[in-house]
């Protein structure tokens, strides 16, 4: 897959461009809780350390769709450096396959493969305000206490090591960070002469959900 190819399939699953009506009118209700929704575990970690691991001291999405790949975006700082950089990922086949050649059918996990990566550096002042703005908003009534039942598509959202499952968000802050992450999944496949205007729309969509939900007119 090109680079360009994967750059779209990646922001078409974080952004969920045919998103269903019925998800949209929900008003905010929490869809989103702490942990992995049921029987989901095993599958979405193996996932999340196949594309990349987990940001104990940064923030990740990772999407499992109900077809096609898995995606995740990451922010975290690198272990040699201390630099601030996003790695977007995505599985080269589908990493949960359905086996049902057998006398019972079962899962069978693809992880003998080499995903496709992207990379670039987040200055630290920008990657601390995601940080920061991630962590507010999973803080918010919109996270439930557990991660709802699901049947498809699972988002799983990672701040500070500390993960939160479930539906694709339709509204509120948490439909803001699909939004962000689609934004660092395109400054991870930037050149670097693209660098400053990538920081610069990151910059705007965190001032927009500063406005929206935190500023003078907010509530």
């Amino acid at each position: 897959m090109t680079s360009a190819a994967l750059k779209r399939a990646l922001l078409i699953a974080l952004l969920g461009l045919a998103s269903s009506p019925a998800l949209a009118a929900r008003q905010c209700e929490a869809v989103v809780g702490e942990g992995w929704p049921p029987a989901v575990g095993n599958y979405g970690q193996a996932a999340a350390q196949l594309l990349g691991g987990q940001a104990e001291d940064g923030l990740s999405l990772l999407v499992l769709p109900a077809r096609g790949v898995e995606t995740q975006v990451l922010l975290r700082r690198d272990a040699g450096s201390s630099q601030w950089q996003v790695l977007a990922g995505q599985a080269d086949k589908r990493i949960y396959n359905w086996d049902g050649g057998a006398s019972r059918g079962g899962v069978n996990l693809r992880l003998d493969q080499s995903p496709e990566f992207a990379q670039a550096p987040l200055p630290d002042a920008l990657a601390l305000r995601l940080v920061a703005a991630w962590a507010s908003a999973l803080a918010t009534p919109e996270v439930a206490a557990r991660a709802p039942v699901t049947d498809g598509e699972v988002v799983s959202f990672t701040i500070n090591g500390e993960r939160y499952s479930g539906l694709r968000p339709g509204c509120g802050q948490l439909a803001e960070l699909l939004e962000q992450a689609a934004l660092l999944v395109e400054l991870a496949h930037s050149k670097d002469k693209k660098y400053e205007k990538r920081y610069e729309g990151i910059e705007r969509a965190l001032d927009k959900m500063h406005d929206r939900f935190y500023g003078e007119d907010a509530g």
